[in-house]
């Protein structure tokens, strides 16, 4: 019995302290297994972070590869064509090279014009037609002091009008060589762009030299080039015409100018390559001002021998010669003309006179002389303007200069009033009507025939 008591004591201490001996190596186990976990956790995220090391640095080797990539590639554009020029608009469209030695503006303009005319003895007749189609080209080439001009005209044929060149080097004296208007009258040398009415006086029909091909020498002077030049030596037959002899035409035209404000090229020209290279700051455009300016000129052109049978100039000098039956006559013209212009008011005057001298024996010397005025307010500045003309044309009927017996036209008057409706606040984009009564009366007693011409045109030019 006391064995038994003494086994039940012994046992009732000893399981206990097995138990907790038991629970003490679980939980010693436990731990070691914890210990692993994190040791195996740790060398996982360790390879992932040298992964990730690994592919920030293959990242890192592309990004200079593709920066030395892209750098060898602009290296390589950099002397490419099209990185050597820009383009741009202004008033056309504008290309460039970098160094400043090419340039090369295009330009479209267009004119659509509406038509009713009614004259005596004839049909009312109603007409739509394209006016003008023009395509020009100018800018410099090989230095900005070498400048160049290309027109074309494109309504029904491709048919030059201009191709010149000029050696702007000096302001003072500057040669040109090609195609262009003989520097005479004021409003053939105004761009039939920038006219006031849809059409040029019928002086200017009558007397102008409009385009011919030879060489010209032009200048400003002046500290604001107040005075201009421009005279030159031509063929004598005309646009794109052939001298078969050497009656040559000459032309001369002088220009003053007080007011105004600056143009393009250092303000020496109108545009890039006017047809005159008028005063500073003064254009041949009659309105359109910025401050009053006045404007006065002057010019004498003549042809030495002129034969008909072999040059017809522009203008009516072929046609008026054959009227009075002369063949051959030496041709001396004049003219002078004063524009007055401010931003809302402007006025223009011209003269134009013209002798023809026949060669042969029994004919007298006839003396065609005209004028015109024009004037213009605008109704809205630079918008809405309301424009008058009246233009007057003398033929000499003197019985030593008309055949005995021939009827000749004796005197031709228009009046054309007009209001031109500007989009753009120039005249590159415009609307125009005008309205012209033209009267012409012959000797003779042949009756007189009068018209009665209304035109509507819309102009653009970009």
């Amino acid at each position: 019995m006391k064995m038994f008591l003494k086994l039940l004591i012994i046992a009732a201490i000893v399981l206990p302290l097995s138990g907790v001996t038991a629970k003490a190596q679980s939980t010693k186990a436990q731990i070691e297994a914890l210990k692993q976990q994190i040791e195996a956790i740790q060398l996982q995220n360790q390879q992932q972070i040298e992964q990730l090391k690994q592919q920030i640095e293959m990242m890192e080797t592309s990004r200079e590869a593709d920066k030395e990539a892209v750098a060898e590639i602009k290296e390589e554009q950099k002397d490419a064509w099209y990185n050597k020029f820009k383009a741009e608009y202004k008033k056309g469209l504008i290309f460039s090279s970098n160094d400043g030695n090419y340039k090369m503006r295009f330009r479209v303009r267009g004119q659509f014009q509406a038509s009713v005319t009614e004259e005596d003895g004839e049909n009312t007749a109603t007409n739509f037609s394209v006016a003008r189609l023009r395509l020009k080209w100018d800018g410099h080439a090989f230095r900005p002091w070498f400048l160049y001009t290309l027109q074309l005209g494109a309504r029904s044929n491709v048919d030059l009008r201009d191709l010149y060149f000029t050696v702007a080097y000096n302001k003072a004296i500057m040669p040109r060589v090609g195609q262009n208007k003989v520097p005479f009258s004021r409003d053939a040398l105004n761009s039939s762009g920038a006219l006031q009415f849809v059409t040029r006086s019928i002086i200017d029909g009558e007397f102008a030299y409009g385009r011919d091909r030879g060489i010209s020498l032009y200048g400003a002077l002046g500290k604001n080039s107040n005075f201009s030049y421009g005279a030159g030596v031509y063929n004598g037959d005309g646009r794109n015409g052939t001298s078969t002899d050497s009656n040559l035409l000459y032309a001369g035209r002088m220009q003053f100018g007080v007011g105004g404000e600056e143009t393009t090229f250092g303000g020496l020209f109108r545009g890039a390559n006017s047809s005159f290279p008028t005063a500073s700051p003064y254009k041949l455009i009659p309105n359109f001002a910025k401050s009053p300016t006045f404007v006065v000129g002057a010019a004498m052109a003549g042809i030495p021998g002129l034969n008909i049978n072999r040059k017809s100039p522009d203008g009516s000098i072929s046609n008026r010669m054959e009227e009075l039956g002369i063949t051959v006559a030496d041709v001396v013209s004049i003219t002078g003309d004063v524009n007055f212009k401010t931003p809302m008011f402007n006025v223009q005057g011209s003269y134009m006179g013209r002798w023809i001298d026949p060669d042969q024996g029994g004919a007298g010397s006839a003396f065609d002389q005209g004028f015109n005025i024009q004037s213009g307010v605008f109704l809205m500045p630079k918008t809405v303007e309301f424009a008058g003309r009246f233009s007057y044309i003398d033929y000499d009927t003197s019985a030593g200069v008309v055949p005995p017996g021939t009827s000749v036209q004796d005197t031709k008057w228009a009046i054309t009033p007009g209001i031109n409706y500007y989009i753009s606040h120039d005249h590159r984009w415009k609307v125009q009507l005008q309205y012209s009564y033209i009267s012409e009366s012959f000797t003779e007693g042949e009756s007189d025939i009068n018209s009665n011409i209304l035109r509507a045109q819309l102009q653009a030019f970009f």
